[in-house]
């Protein structure tokens, strides 16, 4: 077993505390409230190219949306990054991920609270949950954007865990939080209020053995682990052949 596959089996009251505790970054984070899904709270050090690679658009289309006159943008401005695409009659209820049905899963996703999940991102799921990976990895090329899976607050955001990489945890309700990990960017400040399919983050480098970059998705109720098939929408498509058995050699060197 891996160092970092010990790392991951950290208690959850830990995991908490270290979040709750970690020291704040030196970088200023700006919080932009009511961040409607397809917008974007500009930081420091942001331009208008880096934020049209980060969200796969161009500063033309950027600026046309926003309807700016030049290049400048300020720390804490509300950009529009995409627009809201209409669900068409004949698509509407398809999962976001590609991943195979869990033999005996529910046909209806559970819910904790009221809260039900979506997936945090279109890709494929990879490392299936099980006793060496608490969540699921889902495979997607680097910079793919991460959403949130319900409305809920950032109680983390940062890279103080280990094992983690970037992190992100949001709290649904008094009993559910999820977590984000291996991101290449977080977009959401701790203390943000997000929406269901709200942007979040990006996918970033996983270290996987094969190269491949995965965003890590873990769901915890009541402070306990639980596998998120359980919790997610029925997926349409077969699991990576090769994830079977591979959760062992997660992040292994």
């Amino acid at each position: 077993m891996s160092v970092v596959t010990v790392c991951r089996a950290v208690s959850w009251t830990a995991l908490l505390c270290l979040a709750a505790c970690a020291a704040p970054s030196e970088t200023t984070v700006h919080v932009c409230r009511n961040i409607a899904t397809g917008q974007y709270c500009v930081q420091s050090g942001d331009s208008l190219s880096r934020i049209a690679q980060r969200f796969q658009t161009d500063v033309p289309r950027l600026k046309a949306l926003n309807g700016l006159k030049s290049d400048v943008i300020r720390p804490g401005q509300v950009l529009t990054v995409s627009r809201p695409q209409p669900q068409s009659a004949g698509k509407a209820g398809k999962t976001a991920v590609s991943a195979a049905p869990r033999s005996g899963a529910p046909s209806a996703p559970a819910a904790v609270g009221g809260t039900v999940l979506q997936w945090p991102l279109r890709g494929t799921v990879v490392v299936p949950y099980g006793s060496y990976n608490k969540g699921i990895d889902i495979a997607a090329p680097r910079g793919t954007l991460v959403h949130a899976a319900a409305d809920g607050t950032v109680m983390y955001s940062g890279s103080s865990v280990a094992g983690y990489g970037k992190l992100l945890l949001v709290r649904h309700s008094d009993s559910m939080v999820t977590a984000y990990a291996n991101n290449d960017n977080l977009l959401v400040p701790e203390g943000a209020k997000v929406k269901a399919g709200q942007i979040v983050a990006s996918v970033g480098d996983s270290d996987r053995n094969d190269g491949r970059t995965a965003l890590h998705f873990e769901v915890r109720v009541n402070g306990k682990h639980v596998n998120p098939n359980l919790y997610l929408p029925s997926p349409r498509h077969s699991t990576d052949a090769n994830a079977q058995g591979r959760g062992r050699d997660w992040h292994s060197r």
